[in-house]
């Protein structure tokens, strides 16, 4: 399975609200960062100009800065065992782009915490 990061999940301003809202909970979290990251089920190893091509399929929304994550990881991904309607979407645009090779796209987003203290188990089931 291929993993590709992707572009900033949340804007500037749904961070600061998001962040606000765990504090009241959590007052150790101090930052968070989240990005979107895309796993593509491939048929066979993709050739350096169709991998070109799908990364540049991958560019969407509104361009924000990347930057390089730092903290916990927490990965929310679709339900195991489901399809999601944007992965039916992002694959069928990548075969009309002529990548047949790419069997599945499926998109989540991964939230980077930095607290003062170890975020437990239980917490972070939440």
């Amino acid at each position: 399975m291929l993993r590709l990061r992707g572009g900033s999940a949340l804007s500037k301003f749904r961070l600061e609200k998001l962040t606000s809202t765990i504090q009241a909970e959590l007052p150790q979290v101090s930052h968070i960062y989240a990005e979107y990251w895309h796993f593509c089920v491939l048929v066979r190893e993709l050739q350096p100009s169709e991998l070109a091509a799908l990364k540049q399929l991958l560019i969407y929304g509104p361009v924000q800065q990347t930057i390089e994550p730092i903290g916990e990881l927490l990965l929310v991904l679709p339900r195991p065992g489901t399809i999601s309607p944007w992965s039916t979407k992002a694959t069928d645009i990548s075969h009309h782009c002529g990548l047949q090779s790419v069997e599945r796209i499926e998109r989540g987003i991964a939230y980077y915490t930095q607290a003062t203290e170890k975020l437990s188990v239980e917490t972070k089931q939440q």
